[in-house]
């Protein structure tokens, strides 16, 4: 199941980097977001979320790393509020898809979370929640917080996978 999961993230930055946008998300969306995309891949309008990623900023964090991104700027801040806003106002994207399709057009700064991951940090899953969980996961990753870090994916991945690991999903790491 874990070698899937992998392929598919691959497969899907791999349509990212090749321009294909769309058709990666959509396919992140169909898996590693099918428990809630499943119930609106019918209605779901195509259409206006491709407009909304080419409108809503994520273009800005492209050039940028986790590690060195001023969570606490305000013009940063309010920039991924008006992303996760825009995002999670989507069926079948929501607040734990927004944080992928996110994390895929910018891997190297936005790390993804799910219900487990949310509950385990008490985070909000408001936009402004998800700025606080990025700083926390932030301020943890400074002070060393995160021990043995996968050190071929970037920093914000390997959060991520460290997140999966500890509290989504510890079984299939066993």
């Amino acid at each position: 199941m874990e070698e899937v999961r992998n392929r598919v993230y691959d497969w899907t930055l791999e349509l990212i980097r090749e321009g294909k946008v769309l058709q990666g998300l959509i396919l992140m969306l169909s898996t590693w977001n099918f428990a809630y995309f499943r119930y609106h891949i019918r209605d779901f309008d195509l259409e206006s979320f491709e407009k909304a990623l080419r409108e809503c900023g994520l273009d800005y964090f492209k050039n940028k790393s986790f590690e060195d991104i001023d969570f606490t700027n305000e013009n940063i801040k309010e920039r991924i509020v008006r992303i996760y806003r825009t995002l999670s106002s989507f069926k079948g994207v929501r607040y734990v898809g927004a944080t992928k399709v996110m994390h895929f057009i910018c891997p190297d700064v936005f790390i993804m979370w799910d219900g487990k991951i949310i509950k385990r940090y008490k985070a909000k899953t408001s936009p402004e929640g998800y700025v606080k969980f990025l700083l926390e996961m932030q301020e943890m990753y400074r002070i060393g917080d995160f021990q043995e870090l996968d050190k071929n994916v970037s920093i914000a991945r390997a959060i991520d996978i460290y997140n999966m690991k500890k509290y989504s999903m510890p079984e299939a790491f066993e």
